[in-house]
């Protein structure tokens, strides 16, 4: 029995140890070169509304004619979605059965490029797009069913990392790195990335998504102070490559169960929390839209029976400016405001904007178009 057990034990000693298996390789973005987001000088110049309306149509709306005054056909017929790129030069659509993106210039009004994904013995439908910095890279998630003798069978989605200037799949991924799955930004230069994580702002770098620096917004500026939780609306519209102006909450020090809203300085060339200001209970809303240039917010908020508030509000003291109630069909929501803040109009499930006046709320005529409206509305410098 004994010499049983030593020889047991023999063996185990001499037995090749397991090698651990691997780490998992992490994502590392291409080598790129940075482009940056409009300058804020161009706020002060013209701007234009461009999004989809069926079946196949990217147009180009003039808010202060309140006519289309230009139309890209796409080449794959219906759109399912768009993404405007971080230059704000291109819009991204995917078409053709979702098996497509096309690439429609925003500058000349063309079409730029149509890129199809294919796999052998596999249907692709593309679901998203992200853009990697520098713009040439995009992250594109695909949901895959193969094709059996007999039936169809749905695979695990894949993330693919895209060349757009050579055509070409780089790498396929799983599942997103946690950055970006949680959101992350194109800092205004397109140098690194920017994401909220444990209540901080976060600069990542831009291929490895490494934490390069970070901003404290969750330490109490004061005793009893909650955190500042940043909001997605920055007054520089995200084109200021060393400061920020944000729209943040807040917790009320003395009643919990208030949230408080405000105005917060970031610099992000220092990586330092400034000037904060805050205007009492807040009114942020998912459907407000911003003019930038007249810092008004619009807002369509609450109900009053069957009616439904419209509010603008002056986003340099957060004071309410006017507000109005009125009926609206189902499914409408506020869709854009003018960039002068002249006018709002509120869309969706119809071929037409119901249009207010932005100094009173007043009705003013609608405008149909001559198809359906769909998509959000992108905001483009002339």
């Amino acid at each position: 029995m004994h010499a049983l057990r030593l020889l047991v034990l023999l063996l185990c000693i001499a037995a090749p140890r397991a090698q651990k298996p691997a780490g998992k390789k992490s994502l590392q973005l291409p080598e790129f070169t940075p482009v940056a987001a409009p300058s804020p000088k161009a706020l002060a110049g013209k701007q234009y509304f461009w999004f989809t309306i069926y079946p196949d149509m990217v147009v180009k709306f003039d808010p202060e004619t309140d006519q289309i005054v230009h139309r890209v056909k796409l080449a794959g017929g219906m759109f399912w979605r768009s993404q405007l790129t971080h230059d704000r030069k291109r819009l991204l659509v995917v078409t053709n059965r979702q098996r497509a993106i096309e690439v429609v210039d925003l500058t000349t009004g063309e079409l730029a490029g149509e890129h199809l994904f294919t796999e052998e013995g596999m249907i692709l439908r593309v679901r998203s797009v992200r853009e990697c910095p520098g713009g040439v890279h995009w992250l594109v998630h695909t949901d895959r069913v193969k094709k059996e003798i007999d039936r169809y069978s749905f695979e695990p989605s894949e993330w693919l990392l895209y060349d757009s200037a050579n055509r070409k799949v780089v790498q396929k991924l799983k599942k997103l790195p946690d950055a970006l799955d949680r959101n992350a930004r194109l800092s205004p230069d397109g140098t690194c990335w920017l994401q909220q994580k444990d209540g901080d702002l976060l600069f990542l770098d831009a291929r490895t998504f490494e934490e390069r620096n970070r901003i404290a917004l969750k330490t109490p500026r004061f005793f009893g102070a909650g955190a500042i939780r940043l909001g997605s609306i920055d007054l520089y519209d995200r084109r200021d490559p060393k400061r920020a102006l944000m729209i943040f909450t807040t917790t009320d020090p003395i009643e919990s169960r208030r949230t408080n809203w405000g105005l917060v300085e970031l610099d992000l060339e220092h990586h330092k929390l400034g000037k904060v200001v805050e205007w009492g209970p807040s009114k942020l809303s998912w459907s407000m839209r911003v003019s930038y240039t007249k810092r008004i917010a619009a807002t369509m908020g609450r109900g009053r029976g069957k009616a439904r508030q419209l509010a603008t509000y002056d986003l340099d003291t957060g004071k309410l400016i006017k507000e109005a109630f009125y009926e609206f069909r189902p499914r409408r929501s506020l869709v854009a405001i003018a960039p002068d803040a002249s006018k709002l109009y509120v869309g969706v499930a119809g071929n037409d904007f119901e249009v207010f006046d932005g100094r009173t709320l007043e009705r003013l005529p609608s405008v149909e178009l001559d198809g359906e409206i769909s998509g959000r509305i992108h905001v483009v410098d002339g």
